[in-house]
């Protein structure tokens, strides 16, 4: 049997999504800028590349943990029901 967990509103998933994302992006962007990459294509790879799994194996699990209890807040949910995210084995 699976169990069911909760999820937290999707507009505070929003802002918690957003506030990892932006510093993220803006960190890589201005670093690829310092380092000298012009063609706008390559940039674009070499963001994405790096992007995607920082945000899915580094960002995301530390936000979800910092926000929890907020995304949570006036939620009658056990710690345990909460929605977590599954970075692998």
């Amino acid at each position: 049997m699976t169990k069911k967990t909760v999820s937290p509103p999707t507009w505070k998933s929003i802002i918690v999504k957003w506030l990892g994302i932006f510093p993220s992006v803006l960190l890589l962007s201005y670093s690829l800028k310092w380092l000298g990459v012009k063609p706008m294509l390559l940039k674009l790879f070499i963001e994405t590349i790096i992007l995607v799994p920082m945000l899915t194996y580094v960002v995301t699990p530390l936000m979800k943990t910092l926000f929890s209890d907020w995304l949570y807040k006036g939620m009658d949910v056990k710690e345990e029901d909460r929605e977590t995210v599954d970075i692998g084995s």
